[in-house]
């Protein structure tokens, strides 16, 4: 689960060594081949996508 909490868009951020949360979509980015956010009418739709190799 990514928490972007509402209507917030996700974004990638740097979190200090001593926070307990935001590193969800850090490793995503890393291992996703892909990944993105979808607007919707209410809500969002957060995706990633990873090749099959």
């Amino acid at each position: 689960m990514i928490r972007g909490g509402g209507e917030r868009l996700p974004r990638l951020g740097r979190p200090g060594d001593d926070e307990c949360f935001g590193r969800g979509l850090l490793i995503v980015a890393q291992l996703a081949d892909r990944w993105g956010v979808e607007q919707r009418d209410v809500g969002k739709t957060v995706f990633a996508e990873l090749s099959v190799r």
